[in-house]
């Protein structure tokens, strides 16, 4: 978490992309068992960096010996400089090894695969869509696939473990925390709301008011929303790393995890990334129309740290959910959700 703070403070694109490098890194050695090896040297050694589509699209269908899909994937981060491609998609009849459940009259009519697709192979192509309000050097493009073909052994059915259960408990004590725990996303975004406190103290100790030219930080107005800024921050930090440090306790000492442990993350990370955006809008105050200034570091701070709600699956809303329905001990996949 600490390192991903800094990192987002310097440039949340790189924070970004080793975010989801980083999952990504994990989830080969879930599915590939003793085979990403290859993979894992070529990032170790020679600074491969892999991106990803977790979303499942395209049409993909099997053929001797793989799979040919075509389709389109977007949001694939870190795509322009990616050595290699990890692709979710629906690969026609069941997953092998499925056996029928108590109850279940038909097998399903598809399963979810990863694909490990090379950029530079033939009907590859990363389509240049990322014109975005912010992130820009993350690269998130949409990739393209026309009629590409995998091999059987880069195309591993999904695994993913429940929300609670460990992605390797018998690795390192680092990955064998919960599946669902996801602090890199929320400390990153602390780590540019701090930058944007810190540069606009700075900014402001120098400078007069532009009407009545009192010292900048003499007004009352400033001293208050820079005193909410960085409570939010700190309040933000601590919630995030007390659950931060429950969890590898726990995954230190070998014990099992729960779906309070879960909870508690995925509140500590809303938290952060509120907190950071709250922060920043309210440091706006102090900025003034100074801080719309491209030459300036502000407007990027608030442009950034508004991407810490918008990714899919961490939305408030859908984090809100959750967490109530732990909390009035309704089960998460309830549906109907009204009614």
């Amino acid at each position: 978490m600490a390192v991903y703070e800094i990192i987002g403070g310097a440039c949340a694109s790189s924070a970004w992309c080793l975010g989801n490098h980083g999952v990504m890194c994990t989830r080969l050695q879930v599915m590939l068992g003793s085979g990403p090896n290859p993979y894992i040297r070529s990032i170790v050694e020679d600074g491969v960096l892999i991106s990803h589509g977790a979303i499942p699209a395209g049409t993909t269908r099997a053929v001797e010996g793989g799979f040919v899909s075509s389709g389109r994937w977007p949001f694939i981060s870190g795509s322009n400089r990616a050595g290699w491609l990890w692709l979710s998609t629906l690969a026609p009849g069941p997953s092998p090894g499925w056996k029928s459940a108590e109850g279940a009259a038909e097998p399903p009519k598809n399963h979810n695969r990863w694909m490990l697709v090379r950029p530079d192979e033939p009907g590859v192509r990363i389509e240049q869509t990322w014109q975005a309000m912010a992130i820009r050097a993350s690269m998130s493009n949409d990739v393209v696939l026309d009629e590409v073909f995998i091999p059987e052994e880069r195309a591993p059915v999904a695994m993913h473990p429940t929300p609670h259960q460990s992605w390797l408990p018998d690795g390192p004590v680092a990955l064998r925390v919960p599946s669902r725990s996801r602090p890199w996303m929320p400390a990153m975004m602390l780590g540019v709301a701090q930058a944007a406190l810190t540069e606009t103290i700075e900014f402001a100790k120098p400078l007069g008011m532009s009407v009545g030219g009192q010292p900048r930080i003499s007004m009352p107005g400033n001293q208050f929303a820079v005193a909410d800024a960085a409570m939010a921050i700190e309040a933000g930090r601590a919630f995030l790393h007390q659950e931060g440090r429950a969890i590898m306790a726990k995954a230190a000492a070998g014990d099992q995890f729960t779906p309070e442990d879960i909870n508690r993350i995925d509140m500590a990370g809303l938290v952060a990334r509120e907190n950071a955006q709250a922060a920043v809008d309210r440091l706006f105050s102090i900025q003034g129309a100074h801080g719309l200034f491209e030459t300036g570091n502000f407007e990027r701070y608030y442009r950034y740290v508004r991407i810490g709600t918008l990714h899919a699956v961490s939305t408030p809303d859908g984090v809100r959910e959750l967490v109530g329905k732990h909390l009035f001990g309704v089960p998460a996949d309830v549906q109907p959700r009204w009614g």
